[in-house]
């Protein structure tokens, strides 16, 4: 289900809690991934990504800028490396670090501790559960949670795959031959098909119908309600989109 960044333009201004300058009640972010695999290979001083708006164009104004240490280590999907968010004009706004097992501290540009972000795996056995995301406020509302997908769109995903995995077969059999033919374009046009998992998250609080944020496809997130530290959505943000760079 896609939905364009004009359904999902900027709603009427609500006063801005944190002490920040007022901003949307409902706004939608978007965060580039592939630069995010490549942060060894930022320019110094250079982000590794941006935070930006989204808009009715191709690219909307940032709104944060995500640094990575050159040197830090890869990790992996339960130990990013540490980051920072700074503003449009590099003054500091936020810092993640992880704490192992899948958990985030997240600290505003001052040090104080803004909340802490939760990763819990997913598994097929011994029973299936999907990739479960959490953000705990230090202050203030109580924590969102979500998972990764739906139960039906997962449903399907399972139903489907000997299927794409048997057209996968025959497809990379065929790009294999324009390739011992010297045509890597038709060998590339082969390989390009591939079956994504479903990526539809929406983090609630306990007890809420309404998500605080949203995420559909093509890294863009809706920010649906101003009670969430937009620190803290983007750094979820961040982590979110950074499991699929």
């Amino acid at each position: 289900m896609n939905h364009s960044s004009q359904e999902w333009a900027p709603q009427a201004q609500q006063p801005g809690p944190y002490g920040q300058t007022p901003g949307p009640a409902e706004t939608v972010i978007h965060v580039p991934n592939k630069s995010l695999r490549r942060y060894d290979k930022a320019a110094p001083g250079e982000p590794a990504t941006t935070v930006q708006q989204a808009g009715p164009g191709p690219q909307g104004p940032p709104l944060a800028y995500v640094h990575v240490p050159q040197d830090a280590p890869k990790g992996g999907r339960q130990s990013r490396p540490p980051f920072t968010l700074s503003g449009p004009n590099g003054e500091p706004l936020a810092s993640v670090r992880s704490v192992g097992d899948g958990v985030y501290e997240v600290y505003g540009g001052d040090g104080v501790p803004l909340g802490r972000i939760t990763r819990r795996g997913g598994r097929t056995l011994p029973w299936p559960r999907r990739v479960r995301w959490s953000v705990r406020p230090a202050q203030g509302e109580g924590p969102l949670a979500g998972e990764v997908g739906t139960g039906k769109a997962w449903t399907v995903f399972v139903l489907i795959s000997p299927i794409y995995f048997l057209c996968w077969a025959v497809m990379s059999a065929q790009g294999a031959l324009w390739l011992l033919l010297g045509e890597k374009g038709e060998a590339k046009k082969e390989a390009a098909w591939e079956l994504e998992p479903p990526t539809w998250t929406r983090w609630r609080r306990d007890g809420e119908p309404d998500p605080v944020i949203e995420y559909q496809t093509g890294r863009k997130y809706r920010l649906a309600s101003p009670r969430l530290d937009p620190r803290l959505a983007y750094a979820q943000a961040v982590l979110h989109v950074w499991d699929r760079a």
